[in-house]
This record gives C-alpha cells, structure tokens and sequence, in this order.
C-alpha cells in the first residue's frame, strides 16, 4: 500500500515516503490491550497476555 500510495502522490503533504522506505523491512510486534474507562477508573479487558520478553519466551517454551 506504501509503494502505491507514493506513486499516487497521496498525502505527500503528511508523509516522507523517501523516509519511510528505509523502514520497510523493519520487523516488529504490536501488543494491546481491550480498556475500559469509565468515571470511576479503568479496566483491562480479556485475559493477560505476555508482553516482556521473559514472559513471551516463557510461553513459547511450554
């Protein structure tokens, strides 16, 4: 979608498309979390996941 939207000239204004090339093959993760906010606090939804590096590799070894 990034090649495309650079050879459309789409948000050139906002966007450094010669920058974000090089980041292209960057690999990484995303980890969230489902919140709850209300008045009177929050509440993290689901159940806990792993999220530093001890406790993913701890999972993956099981």
């Amino acid at each position: 979608m990034i090649k495309k939207w650079k050879s459309d000239n789409k948000l050139t204004e906002f966007i450094n498309y010669d920058k974000l090339e090089e980041y292209l093959d960057f690999g990484g993760i995303r980890i969230e979390d489902d919140v709850l906010i209300t008045a009177e606090g929050y509440k993290v939804l689901g159940n806990s996941i792993p999220k530093t590096v001890e406790e993913v590799e701890k999972l993956m070894n099981k």
